[in-house]
C-alpha cells in the first residue's frame, strides 16, 4: 500500500493539520452537529482524511473527551471505506444532475447501521448548475440524520447560495515542520534509514502536500537503502541558484530564445520542470510582494501580474497535458511574445462576437488603462467582504481597455465570464470601482481566445 494511504490520520490526535484538528474538536464538542462543512484548501492537504475523522466522531459509541476510537467496527469500516452510512463522491466525475438528484432521493432514508449518514463530495466545485441546484435544495431543509461534508480546491467555483449553508474549515498549505512531523510517522513504522536533514528537504520539496511528501519518500525508498540530502536534492532534479536567477531574468526581458532553451537544457538533464516552475512562481511571487510593498524591484507590476497568472494556468491544466513541459511552454510564449501589454497598447483588434461592434478598431486611452491594472488587486480586496466568490472569479480576470465609457475585463474561463456579465455582479463591481477609481462606469466581459 502507497504510504499516503497507509499512515493518513485515522484519528484528531493523528492529524498533522493542529489548527484544522483543534477548529473540528469546537464544532463537534456537542450535538447537535453542523448538518454541512466545506473543507477548502490545496491537494494532498488533508481534507478527506479529515471527512472521515468527522465521520467516525459523529458515530463512533466508545468516543473519550470528543475523540473517536478509532479501533471499534463502526471506526474500522469508515477507515477502509466499506462503511455503507458513509457515502463519498468524487464530483470530478459524477457531475450531472441525476447523481445528486438520486442522492436527494437516497439521503431520506435512515441510516443502515450509524446514528448519521455522512456524505462526503469531493472536488464539489465541478458540479454542474443543475447539480448544484439540487444540492442546494438538500442543504436548505437536510434531514436530521445526514451530515454534507463538501470538500474542494477552488473555493470560488463554489456558488456563494451553497457555500453559504456550510461551515467553512480552511486548510493551508502544510508548514514545514507539520510536514516533517507527518514524514517521521511513516520513518517509524517503515523502519527507514533517513537523514534528519534529508526529511527537512522532502519537506521543503512537497509544496505544502502531506500527500506529494509521502510520495517523495517512497519513491527514495524504492531506490536507495540510505536516504542522505544528496539523494533528496538528485530526485527532485533542484536547480542552482545561477540558472534560476538567468532564467528569471530572460523571463522579465521576455527572450523567448532564451527561456525556451533553458527549459529544454533542463529537461535534457533530467531536471524536475514541475519543481522548477514552482521555484519560479515563489520567486515571482516574492518579486509581486515587493512591487505592492514599496520596495524597489526592476520588474514591472502589470508583467508580474501576467505571468503569475500564466504560470498558475499552467499548473492547472497539468492533468491533461499530454507532454508535461508544454503548458509551461506556452505559458511562457504567450508572456514573451506579448507586445500588446496593458499599459502600452494603443490600438486592439476585439471579435466582433465578443462584443457586436462594428468597428475591430479601437483607440484606448493609455493612462485609464494604467489606471485600471493599477488599482486592479485593489478593487479585489475591496470586493472580497462583499461577495467573496465575485473576488475569487476577478482574481483569474483582467482589464484590458476602456472604450466609450465601458471597461472590457478579459475572463480566462467561460463560467467566470458569466458570472461577471450577470447583472448584481456587474452593480458590485461597477460600485466598488467608483470607490477606488472614482469612474462611473459599465462593464464589459469578453471570454480570452484558446490557440
Amino acid at each position: 500500500m502507497v504510504f499516503y494511504l497507509k499512515y493518513r490520520p485515522k484519528t484528531l490526535s493523528e492529524l498533522d493539520n493542529s489548527y484544522v484538528a483543534g477548529l473540528i474538536s469546537k464544532y463537534l464538542a456537542k450535538e447537535p452537529f453542523p448538518h454541512a462543512f466545506l473543507f477548502v484548501g490545496p491537494k494532498g492537504t488533508g481534507k478527506t482524511s479529515t471527512a472521515r475523522i468527522v465521520a467516525k466522531i459523529v458515530n463512533c459509541k466508545n468516543k473519550k473527551n470528543g475523540e473517536a476510537c478509532g479501533i471499534c467496527p463502526i471506526c474500522l469500516s469508515i477507515s477502509k471505506g466499506t462503511q455503507l452510512d458513509v457515502l463519498e463522491i468524487d464530483a470530478a466525475s459524477n457531475r450531472g444532475i441525476d447523481e445528486i438528484r438520486d442522492l436527494r432521493e437516497k439521503i431520506k432514508l435512515f441510516p443502515l447501521e450509524l446514528k448519521y449518514k455522512v456524505y462526503i463530495i469531493d472536488e464539489v466545485h465541478m458540479l454542474t448548475t443543475e447539480a448544484f441546484n439540487a444540492l442546494l435544495k438538500t442543504l436548505e431543509e437536510p434531514p436530521v440524520h445526514a451530515i454534507f461534508i463538501l470538500a474542494t480546491t477552488e473555493s470560488h467555483k463554489v456558488p456563494e447560495t451553497v457555500a453559504s449553508r456550510c461551515i467553512q474549515v480552511a486548510f493551508n498549505r502544510a508548514a514545514e515542520d507539520d510536514l516533517v512531523k507527518s514524514l517521521k510517522r511513516i520513518v517509524l513504522g517503515e523502519k527507514l534509514d533517513i537523514e534528519d536533514n534529508a526529511l527537512i528537504e522532502i519537506a521543503a520539496a512537497s509544496d505544502g502536500s502531506f500527500r506529494d511528501g509521502a510520495k517523495l519518500l517512497q519513491e527514495l525508498t524504492l531506490e536507495v537503502s540510505h536516504i542522505g540530502i544528496s539523494e533528496v536534492r538528485k530526485k527532485i532534479g533542484s536547480i542552482d541558484s545561477g540558472t534560476l536567477n538567468i532564467f528569471l531574468e530572460s523571463l522579465r526581458l521576455k527572450k523567448t530564445k532564451e527561456l525556451i532553451e533553458t527549459i529544454l537544457q533542463l529537461v535534457a538533464e533530467g531536471k524536475n520542470i514541475h519543481r522548477f516552475f514552482w521555484v519560479v512562481l515563489q520567486s515571482l511571487e516574492k518579486e509581486l510582494v515587493r512591487a505592492y510593498s514599496g520596495y524597489i524591484t526592476t520588474w514591472e507590476k502589470a508583467d508580474l501580474r501576467q505571468i503569475i497568472n500564466l504560470l498558475s494556468q499552467a499548473f492547472s491544466q497539468l492533468k491533461t497535458a499530454v507532454i508535461s513541459t508544454l503548458p509551461f511552454e506556452l505559458a511562457i510564449i504567450e508572456y514573451a511574445e506579448d507586445k500588446i501589454t496593458l499599459a502600452r497598447k494603443s490600438k486592439s483588434k476585439i471579435n466582433q462576437e465578443d462584443h457586436q461592434q462594428a468597428s475591430n478598431d479601437i483607440v484606448v486611452d493609455e493612462s485609464t488603462a494604467r489606471t485600471y491594472q493599477d488599482k486592479w488587486q485593489e478593487i479585489i480586496e475591496k470586493i472580497k467582504p462583499q461577495n467573496n466568490s465575485l473576488s475569487g472569479v476577478l482574481r483569474s480576470c483582467k482589464p484590458l481597455y476602456v472604450d466609450n465609457g465601458v471597461l472590457f475585463i478579459e475572463a480566462a474561463y467561460k463560467f467566470h465570464a458569466e458570472r461577471l456579465n450577470e447583472a448584481v455582479m456587474q452593480n458590485i463591481l461597477a460600485k466598488t470601482i467608483q470607490d477606488v477609481i472614482g469612474s462611473d462606469i459599465k462593464i464589459k466581459t469578453i471570454l480570452k481566445k484558446r490557440s
